[in-house]
């Protein structure tokens, strides 16, 4: 049996058994966590309900009650850029479709509500050299990306975008694939079609444009099933950043920061996410985030949230510089193409 394994973020789980060749000796054992047994088995219970809903009905309400559902997931980062007449907007729309990060060895193309094969320095030019005061920019990314026709999928969403703000809205973007999460990169012109500034409110930034892309997904591809969520949770178990993991250890500990776990009378989902909940405790151990009171119970440092999301913080702030060098050493490059 081959045991769950992490590389680079991403998550493999061998669940086939290798019949023993002629003469060939069974090696040792290779521990598998008892959690990802359960995992498994909440897989096998998951075929064998569809299977039932297209047969007999009467055992449907009985199967039907392990059938747990989860919302899906879309991370939504919003931001805006002030018209400094200087060019950064076409640099930037020029960055986002440079070689390699939507296809390799050649430039990016950008799409729109009505084409696919559009200039992204050029659209945004228009924008700059008319004086408009502002631009907004998006990144979506929805966690089942890889599931998803993201041109379709953003399509979709600036038409719902346009139905809550009640105006047409000229927009720009480029999906991306250079990394492990593919993602879409959205521009919108800071005009109303009134001709006014188009003014975001906060709380629609931060919230509204995540939920209508769930919502989106959800309609196509259905609500997470619990296997998907616990693969989900399993990939973030050793991440120095505030999970949903955390989440949840936060919402069990309490004021009192105490966090214990009794198997008894659990459904195997609910055993898994407490092997899961396990793992990660051990895991903040080791970071100094939780200390251990007895053999199933922590207690949580009062630092456990803001240290976690001070180190996310960072990170992000890493990388972001790290893409800005790589934007302007693409900026260096061209100019002296152009030279």
């Amino acid at each position: 049996m081959r045991r769950s394994r992490r590389q680079g973020g991403n998550e493999e789980v061998g669940v086939g058994l290798r019949p023993l060749k002629p003469g060939q000796a069974r090696g040792p054992r290779r521990l598998v966590p008892w959690w990802v047994r359960m995992l498994r088995r909440v897989h096998g219970c998951r075929r064998v309900r569809h299977q039932s809903k297209r047969g007999a009905g009467r055992d449907a309400p009985s199967l039907r009650r392990r059938a747990y559902l989860y919302s899906r997931r879309a991370v939504v980062k919003a931001s805006f850029r002030r018209n400094r007449g200087n060019g950064a907007w076409v640099r930037h729309a020029r960055y986002l479709a440079r070689e390699r990060a939507q296809h390799e060895l050649e430039r990016g193309r950008g799409f729109t509500a009505a084409s696919d094969d559009i200039d992204m320095a050029g659209e945004v030019r228009v924008w700059e050299r008319a004086d408009d005061r502002l631009m907004w920019s998006f990144i979506i990314s929805p966690e089942d990306a890889d599931r998803l026709d993201l041109r379709r999928h953003v399509r979709e969403l600036t038409a719902g975008m346009e139905r809550d703000l009640g105006t047409r809205l000229e927009w720009v973007a480029i999906d991306h694939h250079n990394t492990d999460n593919p993602h879409v990169h959205l521009l919108i012109r800071g005009v109303r079609d009134d001709g006014r500034v188009l003014e975001l409110d906060r709380e629609y930034v931060s919230r509204g444009v995540r939920e209508l892309s769930r919502e989106l997904i959800e309609r196509e591809l259905g609500p997470r099933t619990e296997r998907e969520a616990l693969l989900a949770r399993e990939r973030v178990i050793e991440r120095a950043e505030w999970t949903e993991i955390d989440r949840a250890l936060k919402h069990r500990a309490g004021v009192e920061r105490v966090v214990g776990y009794d198997f008894e009378e659990r459904s195997e989902g609910a055993r898994a996410r407490a092997g899961q909940e396990i793992e990660r405790l051990q895991y903040l151990e080791k970071l100094g985030l939780a200390r251990r009171l007895g053999e199933r119970t922590w207690e949580l440092a009062p630092e456990h949230e803001s240290e976690l999301r001070r180190r996310q913080r960072e990170r992000d702030i890493i990388q972001s510089r790290a893409r800005e060098r790589q934007r302007q050493r693409g900026l260096d490059r061209e100019a002296e193409i152009e030279r």
